[in-house]
Order: structure tokens, then C-alpha cells, then sequence
């Protein structure tokens, strides 16, 4: 009983296995029909297939039903009218390089799944109205590199949900009102290579609020007007290199509080925007290369204090760079200032407010001469000087001690040793510093210098150049130092010298008071006696003249000679009066008779002169 059970058991599980065998041979075989023998078709994780260039005309429609991406980039499809429907699971198509010029109406409408729609580097030249009706989750369009001249109205009315927009390298001269104003999520926006006049923002951009990438490069745009992007307070990027610009209203950034990065490049400014830019205080990046500035003033990029990278390359008119130039931005990383072929001198403290720099380019300049001072060589990483007209001299000795020592993968470490030994050329700013060592990346492959010989200029590496070729003698660093040294002793023993005097003078003083200042500081001069008998022999040879026009000028009225000869002729000038004997020899005078009533003179006053 028991084994006539067991049998039926055993032939049912027998042909159960063989059912499943049979099912599993049917759908593989019904697997493999789905896929074309030119393409490729991946199952597992997800249905995928890719038909690259493999000259097909037509959107293949035997593809698995399933499937969610499908790539024929690279053929020769024409259009995509009705070819789609089958595929309401896809979610990527990429449609790129073929040879699209229409794309009809509703021929996206079963894609309702569909998140990346790729028609780049076809023949497209319009959208149509309904072009991408019911696309409502499509994140991602590309139709770059096409022949697009118009965009109907209402073409992205259905596009709520698209992230990513690009029109690069068209032919879009304008946008009609209300093109792009049913964007909402919009966040990446180009125009990359267009023939745009004008920012366009009413009616358009201004409606992009949560925009943070917009690129308006290699365009036509002439101005940029107050307000252009007051809406646009997400922004994060804004590129506009490329176009002819020449000037920026005073509120043409305005409302662009979160923009990072600014590209201002290959445009026409002949200065520098500082006042439209010191609104940008958040700005990290910012490109003003091939543009027409003649000199870059102080405070050229004011309250750029955030401000990371800065690239001021392909400036053929720049001759001078002020000296506080960068002064503001303290946090700056990178400097590019290459291709300034008029740029010749390099002030000494340019980068002196920049603490936090890192990396240098200045190479094809005009540069003649280089100081190590004119470096924070102690904090920088990388440092690019190649193509410069460089004179070999000893001023140039600091960069061949770096171009010359080092590893050849082109890398220098700056260890504390190689600072103290480039220490005496001006390599180290602060010693502080110098004890910890970075590396310091350097083009020594590229440094070169002009060397003079025989009237001809020759090119030379620096790396195939010895220290006597720089033109400094040996031990230049030891011989200055010992001469530093000299002078600095002589100067402290005079200093103690004059120190010790002066406090033994003070000790005089102060035990005789009697005596001054100036007897104790003042040397007695040694009298010569010739010089002293002459002084006194020409002082007794000197006139002595009497004074005129006193009272007693007054003519004596004398009655008898003996009173005249007493009181001599006043008319007469005598020399009684001009010596001292005069009035030491004379008699006691005793007054005159009181009978004469005549009047007199008063005596005269003696006064010497010498």
C-alpha cells in the first residue's frame, strides 16, 4: 500500500521540474528575439539596449517592451514619428548624432516615465508647439549643437519637473515671451554659442527662481542693464565670456547674493568693474582673462574677501600691476596671470595680503627679472614662471637652487634644510614657518634664462646651469654674512664706548657742581700766541671818532684867549678826546670868573668806538 503511494508522488514532481525546464527554454528564446543582432541588450539590472553606430534609419520597434534605456547615438534616424509608443517604461533616450530635423507632435506622449531625453548634434531648427507633450518627468533635455532659430510659446509647457536645459552652439537670436516661464524647476541653463543681444530675463529668466547655473557665453550681449538677474537669488554660476561687453550698469549684479563663480572673460572691458563687482561677496571664482585693462589698480576687486580662484590671463594691453592690487582677498588660493606679454615688472610686495595663497601661474609674461622676496615661497604649493625672457644673473639664483635640486618627477620638497641653505638668497619670509616642509611643485622641465655671449643671446635650461653660470661668486652668501656680522659688532662696541663716557661725565658732574655742563663736555682750545699779539696790535691801531650833534657842539662865546685855550676850539677836532690819558693828565678845571656871563658848553661825553 505504502509503495503504491509513493510512485504517482514521484511521476508528478518528475513532471513538474520538466514543465519549469520547458517555460524557462521558451521565455530565454522569447528573451533573445527582442534584441536586434546589431545592438546590444542587457537584462539584468535593468532592460538596457544600445544600437551605436550601426547605420540604422529607424527607431527600432522589436526591443523588449520593458525596456528603461536606450541608446542609438550615432546613426542615421531622420525623425521619431510613432516609433516610440511602444516603450512606455523607458526612462533615457539618447538620440544623439543623428540626423533628426523635426520633431513632429505627441511623439513623447506614452513617455511618462522618461527622465533624460538626449537630441543633441542632430538638424533640428524649430520646437515645435507640442514637441514635448507629456514629458511631465523628464529632468534632463539636450539639444546642443543643433540649427535652432525658434522656440514656439508653449514647447515646455509640460516640462515642470526639468532640471537641465541646454541650447548650446544654436542659432537662438531671441526668446519670445513666456518660453521659459512654466520652468519652475529648472536649476542648469545654457545658451552656450548663440547669437543672443540681450540677457533674457523678462519674461523668461526671471521666472527660473531656483536657477543656480546660467551660461550666456559666446553670445552677442552688449550691456548688461540694472536688475538682469535681480530674481535669480539661488544662482550659484553665471558665465559671460565670450561676449562684447563694455560696460556693467552699477546695479547689474543685483540680487545675486549666493553666485560663487563669475566668468567675465574675452569681453571688452578696458577696467576693471570693481564697484559692480564689490557686490558679490560671496563670489570664490572669478575670470576676467582677454580682456583690454592697461593696469590693474589698488583695491581692484574690493570686498572679495571669499574670493579663491582669480585668472587674469591673455591681457595684451596689461603693463602694471598696483601693489595692492589683491589686498582684499585674503583668502586667496589661485592666480593665473599668464600670457600678459606687455606685463615686465612685478612689484616686490604684491602678494604681502595674501596669507592663504597656494599656487602662482606667470608664465609667457613679459617678466625680465624675479626676486624670492616677491613669493610667499614658505606657504606655496605650486609655482609656474616657464616662458618668461628671464636675464641669468644673481638675483635668478633661488629659482635655479629649485629648478636644479629636487626629484624628477618634477616636485621639490621644501624641507627645513633646503630652506636654511636657500636662506641667504631671500627664499624664506618667515623662519617660523620654514620648519615645516611642503611640497612645492615647480615647471623645472620649462625655466629657462637669456645668457650673453659673444654679443649673442643664448636660451639656456636652468636645470643644465651651474651656480658659477648665474654670475654670483662662490660662497656669495658666506661672505655677505660675515660682513653683516663686522658691522654689526663695530656698531655695539661704539655703542658701549659712547654709553661708558657718557656715564663717567655724569659721575664728574655730579661730584662737582661747581663746574657746568659745558666745561665738562667742552674741550679748552689751545690759544696761539702770534695769532693773539697780532688781534691786540690791530686793536690799538683802531680809530676812535667822537660822537656829533650832542650839546656841547654848541660854539663856545669866550672873551680872552686863555679861556679859549682852556676849553680848546670846538671846530677843531683834537685827539684830547679821542685817548684816555687825555682826562687822566688834565687839572682839576676850576669854574670861570663869576663876573663873565658868557654862555658854555657842556663837557663832551667820551665814547669809544672800536
Amino acid at each position: 500500500m505504502t509503495t503504491r503511494l509513493r510512485r504517482p508522488a514521484a511521476s508528478s514532481c518528475r513532471l513538474i521540474l520538466c514543465s519549469i525546464t520547458l517555460i524557462l527554454v521558451v521565455f530565454l528564446k522569447q528573451a533573445t528575439s527582442f534584441c536586434p543582432s546589431v545592438c546590444t541588450c542587457e537584462m539584468d539590472p535593468q532592460v538596457r539596449t544600445w544600437c551605436i553606430g550601426v547605420h540604422l534609419d529607424v527607431v527600432p520597434i522589436q526591443l523588449n517592451p520593458e525596456v528603461r534605456y536606450i541608446n542609438l547615438t550615432s546613426n542615421e534616424i531622420q525623425n521619431v514619428h510613432f516609433m516610440l509608443s511602444f516603450y512606455h517604461k523607458l526612462e533615457v533616450l539618447d538620440l544623439s548624432f543623428n540626423e533628426i530635423s523635426d520633431l513632429g507632435s505627441r511623439n513623447f506622449d506614452t513617455q511618462e516615465s522618461l527622465k533624460m531625453l538626449n537630441l543633441s548634434d542632430n538638424a533640428l531648427v524649430t520646437i515645435p508647439k507640442d514637441a514635448f507633450k507629456g514629458l511631465r518627468k523628464l529632468q534632463i533635455l539636450k539639444l546642443c549643437n543643433n540649427r535652432i532659430e525658434t522656440i514656439h510659446t508653449t514647447a515646455f509647457y509640460d516640462l515642470r519637473n526639468l532640471l537641465e536645459l541646454d541650447f548650446s552652439n544654436n542659432a537662438i537670436i531671441s526668446l519670445d515671451h513666456g518660453v521659459l516661464r512654466h520652468l519652475y524647476s529648472l536649476e542648469t541653463l545654457s545658451f552656450q554659442n548663440n547669437q543672443l543681444l540681450e540677457v533674457p530675463y523678462e519674461h523668461n529668466v526671471e521666472h527660473l527662481s531656483r536657477l543656480q547655473t546660467l551660461d550666456l557665453s559666446v553670445n552677442l550681449i552688449e550691456f548688461i542693464a540694472n536688475d538682469s538677474y535681480a530674481s535669480l537669488r539661488e544662482l550659484r554660476t553665471l558665465k559671460l565670456a565670450g561676449n562684447v561687453l563694455t560696460e556693467l550698469d552699477y546695479g547689474a549684479f543685483n540680487g545675486l547674493s549666493a553666485l560663487r563663480g563669475l566668468d567675465l572673460a574675452d569681453n571688452n572691458f578696458t577696467v576693471v568693474p570693481t564697484l559692480q563687482l564689490s557686490k558679490l561677496c560671496n563670489l570664490t571664482y572669478l575670470s576676467l582673462s582677454g580682456n583690454n585693462f592697461d593696469a590693474l589698480p589698488a583695491v581692484a576687486f574690493m570686498n572679495l574677501f571669499q574670493l579663491r580662484q582669480l585668472h587674469l590671463d591673455r591681457l595684451d594691453r596689461l603693463e602694471r600691476i598696483d601693489v595692492r592690487t589683491f589686498v582684499d582677498n585674503t583668502n586667496l588660493h589661485v592666480l593665473s596671470l599668464d600670457d600678459n606679454p606687455s606685463f615686465t615688472s612685478l612689484p616686490l610686495r604684491l602678494f604681502h595680503g595674501n596669507p592663504a595663497l597656494l599656487e602662482i601661474s606667470m608664465r609667457r609674461n613679459g617678466l625680465i627679472r624675479l626676486d624670492a622676496v616677491q613669493f610667499p615661497l614658505d606657504h606655496l604649493h605650486r609655482l609656474r614662471l616657464s616662458g618668461n625672457p628671464l636675464v641669468c644673473n644673481c638675483s635668478l639664483l633661488w629659482l635655479w637652487r629649485l629648478a636644479s635640486e629636487g626629484d624628477p618627477d618634477d616636485e621639490f620638497l621644501l624641507t627645513s634644510a633646503a630652506l636654511t641653505s636657500a636662506a641667504g638668497s631671500g627664499m624664506v619670509s618667515d623662519a617660523e614657518d620654514s620648519s615645516s616642509g611642503h611640497p612645492l611643485v615647480i615647471d623645472r622641465d620649462e625655466l629657462g634664462c637669456d645668457l650673453y655671449e659673444d654679443g649673442r643671446k643664448i636660451r639656456r635650461t636652468l636645470r643644465t646651469m651651474t651656480e658659477s653660470d648665474m654670475g654670483c661668486p662662490t660662497h656669495v652668501v658666506t661672505v655677505v654674512s660675515a660682513v653683516f656680522s663686522l658691522l654689526l659688532l663695530l656698531a655695539t662696541g661704539a655703542s658701549v664706548l659712547y654709553f661708558f663716557r657718557l656715564s663717567k661725565r655724569r659721575k664728574k658732574l655730579l661730584q662737582d657742581p661747581r663746574k657746568t655742563v659745558n666745561e665738562l663736555i667742552h674741550v679748552p682750545q689751545k690759544v696761539d700766541k702770534l695769532e693773539l699779539e697780532r688781534y691786540l696790535a690791530q686793536q690799538s691801531q683802531a680809530e676812535y671818532r667822537p660822537l656829533r650833534g650832542g650839546p656841547w657842539e654848541v660854539t663856545p662865546m669866550l672873551k680872552d684867549d686863555q679861556q679859549f685855550h682852556q676849553y680848546g676850539n670846538p671846530l677843531h677836532e683834537s685827539d684830547h678826546y679821542e685817548s684816555f690819558e687825555y682826562y687822566q693828565q688834565q687839572p682839576q678845571q676850576q669854574p670861570p670868573p663869576p663876573q663873565v656871563h658868557q654862555k658854555r658848553t657842556l663837557p663832551r661825553p667820551h665814547i669809544v668806538y672800536v
